[in-house]
């Protein structure tokens, strides 16, 4: 009889699932609370997720475990939004499963809360607009995955029931959810779409590439008003600084991170080895001098600009193991080769 009584193995460390994990590649979620006046930031660890305060990066929730590793998460002020496979989980008090989301029929790859409304993104280009709060769906957009494969979404600031949606193939269109219309879509630049980030300016939007190449768009006025290029490979998270000097940092496949002077059009700061891994997200606390990042080396940091010359030092993190298993070779007694982990 299985421990426990359960069918399907042992439960007997299931008590003990969180220990030593900390994040893996997926990026993390931000999320302030009024009533506490905190920052929490919520990454995934396979079929579960966990919250940590910014304030001291001390674990406050775990959820429950879903059936599936975790394939994308999202939050809003008030839930947590995960995908596991083509489901979709809703959960409150950041471990609680209050409702699920079930039409897609390919791995969910990307989630957008969207006030009252969630939007969500497969691998199969089937774009759906929820309603979070009976579930119902709203609507129904299908993308040819060969001419535009949806790669990133953005909800830009101020642009009411609007998205923008960026492509593996490097174009953009940018869609009116309430009424199914393209507005508008934007060539690229040769490069596949593989980020975008509001700026704290209003029609300003930042896209990374897989080029390696950051470029600063308006979309109002279809105009790029500047363009960086990071010599790590693609860009796998960006983030804009709101509290001081205009900066936007870019997160590379290496573990490091580059620090762009948007006013002097320069780097002016990197921090190499960030990470052991890539970089999965970046994200600055809202007019604060401090940046969150995760990565698959099963660590949590937030660094501090304090430094002379727009530099972060670190200021806290958590961090785990996160070396592969190390294959041993030796002889048995009768000389033949044994591999152990």
């Amino acid at each position: 009889m299985p421990v426990g009584g359960k069918l399907g193995g042992s439960s007997l460390f299931s008590g003990f699932r969180v220990l030593g994990l900390h994040s893996n590649h997926l990026p993390h979620a931000l999320r302030y609370h009024k009533k506490h006046r905190e920052f929490y930031v919520v990454t995934a660890v396979g079929k579960c997720f966990h919250t940590y305060n910014v304030n001291k990066l001390g674990i406050t929730a775990i959820s429950n475990s879903l059936s599936e590793d975790i394939s994308c998460l999202a939050a809003d002020r008030m839930l947590v939004f995960v995908a596991a496979g083509s489901e979709i989980s809703a959960f409150a008090r950041n471990k609680e499963e209050v409702r699920r989301y079930s039409a897609h029929r390919q791995e969910v790859r990307l989630l957008l809360p969207l006030g009252d409304q969630l939007v969500s993104v497969d691998a199969g280009g089937d774009l759906i607009v929820w309603d979070t709060q009976g579930g119902d769906i709203y609507l129904r957009l299908q993308f040819d995955p060969l001419t535009f494969d949806p790669s990133a979404i953005l909800h830009p600031s101020t642009y009411l029931n609007k998205v923008l949606l960026g492509s593996s193939q490097g174009a953009l269109q940018l869609w009116n959810l309430k009424t199914s219309k393209l507005l508008f879509s934007f060539p690229g630049w040769s490069a596949g779409v593989t980020v975008l980030q509001q700026s704290p300016a209003v029609d300003i939007v930042g896209v990374g590439t897989a080029t390696g190449r950051i470029i600063i768009h308006n979309i109002r006025v279809d105009e790029t008003l500047m363009s960086f290029t990071q010599d790590w490979g693609p860009i796998s998270s960006l983030a804009f600084r709101t509290d001081g000097p205009p900066l936007v940092a870019s997160g590379s496949p290496q573990g490091h991170i580059a620090f762009w002077d948007m006013e002097r059009r320069q780097l002016v700061a990197q921090q190499r080895h960030a990470h052991r891994s890539a970089v999965a997200a970046a994200t600055f606390l809202h007019g604060q001098p401090l940046l969150v990042t995760n990565g698959a080396d099963n660590a949590i940091k937030v660094w501090i600009f304090d430094q002379e010359g727009g530099g972060a030092r670190l200021l806290r993190s958590r961090q785990g193991h996160s070396a592969p298993p190390t294959t041993i070779r030796h002889h048995g007694n009768d000389g033949q080769n044994i591999l152990s982990a």
